[in-house]
């Protein structure tokens, strides 16, 4: 459905009509037949009815004969109301419609979007920004359009009424459209672009309700630290500024639109005092004035106003457009939500030659000519301080980024010309900021192997060697169990339990290398060390890799590499790198203490 190319106005419309041709066609004919009804058949109606009810008043019409015309008013005026019953009913039934289809769309090209954009701030705003807004922007630009449109033909029809009777009022208001739609449309814009000022501040003070001071994750350090008063300082203090921003522009927005309604009042007035001297004449009826007038009114007092409110959704919906077309010029990701291949690769080795890289829009490369050989079937350890580029080689070795010197080769195979899905099955890796999802226990192991269906006997498998086992008894449903709180018969885990939980995750994936990204940081130390041993243990015979700054894993490795500013400075085992006197036996000496 989506392409990449430019956006324009128009597909604020095409893309609704593809979606659901008949949906959208039917409500812009309903809004154009309402205009319709809101101006002719209530000016006819007005009339018949007022001058059956003169009619009646002078004599010459018995007074059930009024009935008719005053059924026939009643009944213009129901229809009117119904048809604004079902332009709702139509205009809720298109954004399900555009929901359904456009926003799968949507998630599924961000989620295949490179890496590097996840770590890119501004792009991360763009997407947030289309996605939270662009089923909205997109229907209120298709009410926008058909607002306009009906805009255009009551006043046709207003102007077909009056142009034989006061011609020059025609050419008036025919004139006066123009500069209205023109400072509408500015308006328009004035308004969205302070809402694109303010949105930051906008997030930020979301950020600080949504996330901190309302939120469950934050109320033990809230409570505390007591530092909820400073953020409500800090809310207010951004909420300020966006409100600021958007009511300096709100003011002269609604100032000129009141002017406008002033001045589209006096044309009016006039026009209601031109009128009199045909209907004295007796050339107009006076039930034709009234209706002409209650007409002309309505349209003086709701046009400028109306015409603002649709410019300014065109013109969110335009922006829209130009972040669609933004959004849809990013690069993506070849194979990014495919499945891991069925069958994983037999790995046998693995190699970083002259590896260079530095991340995307970055002055300094964060890895510098690394080198390295990994064989099937032993540990291995990265071993350096926050930022040394531990975790830039399992972000490379993982195929999360693809632009880099050198070669990375596995089983003597460039990694760049795997397929997606292969690379997928080679790897299973516990991260250090690893995910808890809020889904019953058996489907959080579960997700480590969703290539095959797992069966509950493979999850107790799992769950046994990492010593999880009591605490499936202790849950009220056992492996069904839903963990967090958004169910409300969850249970949560406790950190060290969530941990294992991720452990048995990788642990049931059938990938050949296992990789544990800094996965204890937030453990003791002796806690860390054990799970290293508990881990080791599991993964005897198979290969691993350590990523770490603490050094309660290094001595399970056969070969450790000591990585600073992006370089490999030190290599061996833990023996050799301690004789060596190095950076490697200095942070063991000054963590040892940690250990023993």
């Amino acid at each position: 459905m989506l392409k990449t190319r430019k956006y324009k106005w128009i597909d604020i419309l095409r893309i609704p009509f593809e979606i659901s041709p008949l949906l959208l066609v039917a409500f812009v004919l309903l809004e154009l037949t309402q205009a319709l009804i809101s101006t002719f058949a209530i000016v006819f109606a007005t009339s018949f009815f007022v001058d059956t009810a003169f009619a009646v008043i002078a004599d010459e019409l018995i007074v059930s004969t009024v009935y008719a015309p005053l059924g026939a008013l009643l009944g213009v005026v129901a229809i009117s109301n119904i048809f604004d019953h079902l332009l709702g009913l139509l205009q809720s039934r298109l954004k399900i419609v555009i929901e359904f289809k456009l926003e799968p769309t949507i998630l599924d090209t961000r989620a295949s979007l490179k890496y590097k954009y996840i770590e890119d701030s501004d792009t991360c705003e763009l997407v947030e920004r289309l996605s939270e807004g662009i089923v909205e922007n997109m229907l209120n630009g298709v009410r926008a359009f058909t607002t306009v449109a009906r805009s255009i033909v009551s006043i046709a029809a207003i102007l077909s009424l009056i142009l034989t009777q006061v011609w020059w009022a025609t050419i008036l208001i025919a004139i006066l459209s123009i500069p209205l739609l023109w400072m509408s449309l500015k308006a328009g814009g004035k308004n969205y672009n302070a809402w694109m000022e303010a949105w930051p501040y906008e997030r930020r003070f979301s950020y600080y309700s949504d996330d901190i001071l309302t939120s469950r994750e934050a109320t033990q350090e809230r409570t505390l630290f007591g530092y909820a008063d400073y953020i409500v300082n800090l809310h207010g203090e951004h909420f300020e500024i966006a409100r600021k921003i958007q009511e300096k522009v709100a003011i002269r927005t609604k100032m000129a639109m009141e002017a406008t309604g002033i001045f589209m009042s006096v044309i009016a007035l006039l026009i209601s005092f031109t009128l009199i001297k045909p209907v004295i004449a007796g050339t107009l009826n006076p039930g034709m004035f009234m209706g002409i007038v209650a007409a002309v009114f309505t349209m003086a007092t709701s046009i400028g106003g109306t015409l603002q409110e649709a410019a300014k959704n065109l013109s969110y919906a335009k922006r829209c457009m130009d972040d669609l077309t933004a959004f849809m010029a990013l690069d993506l990701q070849e194979g990014a939500t495919d499945l891991p291949d069925k069958i994983p690769p037999v790995f046998e080795r693995l190699s970083f030659k002259n590896v260079w890289f530095k991340y995307p829009n970055a002055e300094n490369y964060a890895l510098r000519n690394v080198s390295f050989d990994i064989e099937v079937g032993n540990h291995f350890a990265f071993v350096g301080a926050n930022g040394s580029g531990k975790t830039t080689i399992i972000k490379l070795l993982t195929g999360l980024y693809d632009v880099y010197d050198g070669e990375i080769l596995i089983n003597g195979k460039e990694l760049r010309t795997y397929e997606a899905s292969t690379l997928k099955a080679m790897f299973s890796v516990v991260y250090q900021d690893f995910s808890r999802y809020e889904i019953s226990l058996a489907d959080n192991i579960a997700l480590g192997n969703t290539s095959e269906n797992v069966s509950i006997e493979d999850i107790h498998k799992v769950t046994d060697k990492v010593a999880l086992t009591d605490t499936i008894t202790n849950l009220k449903d056992g492996l069904r169990t839903p963990l967090g709180k958004i169910d409300k018969d969850g249970s949560d885990l406790s950190g060290g339990q969530w941990q294992k939980v991720a452990i048995a995750r990788s642990l049931i994936s059938p990938a050949p290398i296992k990789i544990l990204d800094e996965p204890t940081a937030a453990l003791d130390p002796i806690a860390e060390s054990r799970i290293y041993q508990e881990f080791e243990e599991l993964m005897r015979g198979k290969t691993t890799i350590f990523i770490s700054h603490r050094l309660g894993s290094t001595k399970l490795a056969n070969e450790i590499l000591v990585i600073e500013s992006g370089e490999i400075t030190e290599r061996g085992t833990h023996n050799k790198l301690i004789k060596m006197r190095g950076v490697y036996a200095k942070m063991f000496e000054l963590q040892r203490r940690w250990y023993e």
